[in-house]
């Protein structure tokens, strides 16, 4: 994304159109790249982006035997 020019007489784009997120919405670190992207090519005041926002949720869990099973016997 930061390599590529607009084509001769365009300074701007309407819309932006993504698919940054992976899973856990941060996969490949690609959001730098997305927002240089808005930042040089969307138009200012009208300028759409498209996911143009997330959500990131977090619950606690017990998981005493998923942790012995796969993490816990790198100690024995």
């Amino acid at each position: 994304m930061e390599d590529i020019k607009l084509p001769e007489g365009y300074d701007h784009v309407d819309i932006i159109v993504s698919e940054w997120m992976g899973y856990a919405l941060l996969y490949e670190s690609m959001l730098d790249s997305v927002l240089n992207a808005r930042d040089r090519f969307l138009k200012p005041d009208s300028g759409v982006m498209a996911p143009s926002q997330c959500k990131m949720m977090f619950a606690l869990c017990e998981a005493s035997e998923l942790f012995k099973e796969r993490i816990g016997f790198w100690s024995d």
